[in-house]
């Protein structure tokens, strides 16, 4: 309008109090005084022009003094001689409250902050490393061109040694802050184009590139920490495939594919204590495989997805054909982490040549390691039941020797969830049983004395045993096993999230099953044909707190197929009136909140109708407190 008719007055305040609200006052004093020359009798102009006037005193007498306080607080920081711990403290606090605000952030950056936060990078202490980390992520935040000039000054290799390091709680601040940069870069906030005089649009992508071909080399890098290496796996789930499938472009993800798939798989295959091994820890195979299963599901058709196989077989061949034994088991763990992600491509390198023979034939071995790795890759490989009755007729016979006669406990939980994957492959109907009724209840319940990582496998059994109806039973009264698995749902390791799940999803009979039409029952049951029957549904105490605390964990583990199993139990929790209140009590309101948000779309309806039931029956502003309707 002001382009139009420069004398427009109503837009021109408009527009003043536009650029007040931006925080951009002199700007909003010009178009005001412009109001007031056109019409000097209006009270309105006359008030909001004094008004401003005073404001823009205020912020200019906080300005003079945020100036000399950034001075010092850098001082104080970088002074060598300074001794005074809790002075320096207060300072790195001071700054990183200081960057949260619009105008502190500006300012630091225009006092050189930049430099000197690389210089308190630099130090290599830690506690001056994360107040630096704190403060960028509040300069960086929603400010595209700040992001961008941050990004030039310090250097993407310098912010990947800095994820890299062993001390867990910088790497992740470096984790948190390059994550911003991600959301800042991409989104490229409107509030830096201020009409034609500077509405350059930055091209940040050659900077996300950048950050990205780093992440994937730290990846690879023998000096980076197993935290690193973990945090940098979940920043590439979260910032490389697309968010929605609406969004057509997927570049990303295949220049990621082609530039990085190779050093994903060698995170995927390292075999732990083996010599020449990465670190890891025992989160990175899980998060190296949600990884490519999310580079997977975003290829959009079918030559992006042989490209991919192409890829995964090639790396699979090297390690196989051109190496010793190492080798190998570097193959079958890179099989067994593709397995776990796109299982299309795990079942496509399985079949290459040799590849299950020597899963079977190392499943014999006397060393440990390598009969964990063999072990672990045929539990994974049975997934599919045309391959599950392949490993019945060659591979339950070993399975059982190693659980007779294997003198660890580590390798008779993994060889006895093998034979519960293969036993549960009659599904729900538990009259199909490959094993003599009676064994299923011996696997269950060697389930108990064992250590974590050990326990996790046996949860993973669970997930197949509690499709029989006399082991969920047992199972859901033996309230030490019971609270065992509820206890693993909350420890730190997140790989366990869909193993717990699982069981519950049985013991509660929550998935999904047709009704079979009652006229075919009757000509079945005739015809002396096999029905298969239903369990009842069996309510747990302690359930609903170790959901809500699985839903919290801002995991990758936490996929969209974890939430759906997550919802379908809560459902079936609150299907009878008189348990709402209980759910609500320990916090199950609460947690279905973000389930009934995001999710697949299955999950997404479950979570919702659990919410209508507790709020059909109870007040919603006890249920959910601090919640608008």
């Amino acid at each position: 309008a002001i382009e139009a008719d420069g004398r427009d007055m109503k837009a021109l305040f408009r527009r003043s109090q536009a650029l007040q609200k931006l925080g951009r006052l002199d700007q909003a004093v010009s178009d005001l005084q412009r109001c007031v020359s056109l019409e000097p009798k209006n009270k309105a102009f006359q008030e909001a022009l004094r008004a401003l006037g005073s404001s823009m005193h205020e912020k200019m007498k906080t300005m003079s003094c945020t100036d000399s306080k950034v001075e010092q607080m850098f001082q104080i920081l970088l002074d060598p001689e300074e001794k005074d711990a809790d002075k320096k403290q207060k300072a790195a606090q001071n700054l990183i409250v200081l960057a949260r605000e619009e105008a502190g952030a500006e300012k630091i950056f225009q006092s050189d902050g930049v430099r000197l936060l690389t210089q308190l990078l630099d130090t290599a202490k830690a506690d001056l490393m994360l107040a630096a980390l704190r403060t960028l992520v509040g300069l960086c935040s929603g400010h595209r061109s700040r992001t961008m000039a941050i990004l030039a000054e310090l250097g993407a290799p310098r912010l990947s040694a800095v994820l890299g390091v062993e001390h867990e709680q910088v790497s992740l601040a470096a984790c948190n802050l390059l994550h911003v940069m991600f959301d800042s870069l991409k989104e490229g906030l409107q509030k830096d184009f201020r009409g034609k005089e500077d509405a350059v649009v930055l091209d940040s992508s050659k900077d996300l590139k950048l950050l990205i071909k780093h992440l994937l080399e730290l990846l690879a890098l023998e000096g980076a920490s197993a935290h690193g290496r973990d945090n940098a796996l979940n920043l590439l789930i979260k910032v490389v495939p697309r968010k929605s499938p609406k969004e057509t472009n997927n570049s990303m993800s295949l220049w990621v594919i082609d530039q990085g798939l190779k050093k994903i798989l060698e995170v995927g295959g390292t075999v732990c204590g083996a010599p020449g091994s990465l670190p890891v820890t025992e989160n990175s195979r899980m998060s190296a495989s949600v990884l490519l299963s999310k580079l997977y599901d975003d290829l959009k058709c079918d030559a992006e997805r042989e490209n991919f196989h192409h890829l995964c077989e090639d790396y699979v061949k090297s390690w196989f054909e051109g190496h010793e034994l190492s080798g190998k088991l570097r193959a079958i763990q890179t099989v067994s982490c593709l397995l776990q992600g796109p299982s299309d491509a795990g079942n496509r390198v399985l079949e290459l040549e040799g590849i299950m023979d020597s899963v079977l034939s190392l499943c014999a071995s006397v060393c440990e390691a390598h009969q964990l790795v063999a072990v672990e890759a045929l539990i994974h490989a049975a997934d599919k039941a045309k391959r599950a009755s392949f490993i019945t007729a060659n591979g339950v016979s070993l399975l059982k020797e190693i659980y007779k006669h294997s003198e660890r406990d580590s390798i008779r939980i993994r060889a006895l969830v093998g034979l519960c994957k293969l036993g549960s492959a009659g599904g729900t109907d538990f009259s199909m049983k490959q094993f003599a009724e009676g064994s299923t209840m011996k696997l269950a319940k060697r389930n108990e004395t064992i250590d974590a990582g050990t326990r996790r496998w046996a949860v993973e059994g669970l997930a197949y045993l509690t499709f029989d109806a006399d082991v969920k039973e047992e199972f859901v009264e033996d309230k030490a096993a019971m609270q065992a698995m509820f206890h693993l749902a909350k420890s730190e390791d997140r790989s366990v999230l869909y193993a717990v799940a699982s069981p519950l999803v049985n013991c509660t009979n929550s998935y999904d099953h047709e009704e079979p039409d009652p006229q075919m029952l009757e000509l079945a049951k005739y015809a002396k044909q096999h029905i298969p029957e239903q369990h009842p549904k069996l309510l747990m105490a302690g359930v609903v707190s170790a959901l809500a605390c699985m839903v919290k964990s801002e995991n990758p583990a936490l996929t969209n197929s974890c939430r759906e199993l997550i919802s379908r139990v809560f459902l079936a929790l609150v299907e009878e009136a008189e348990d709402r209140g209980g759910v609500v009590a320990q916090g199950g309101g609460k947690a279905l909140i973000p389930l009934s948000l995001e999710g697949t779309e299955v999950g997404q309806t479950k979570a919702a109708q659990a919410l209508a039931k507790i709020t059909i029956t109870s007040n919603p502003e006890m249920a959910f407190p601090g919640e608008r309707v």
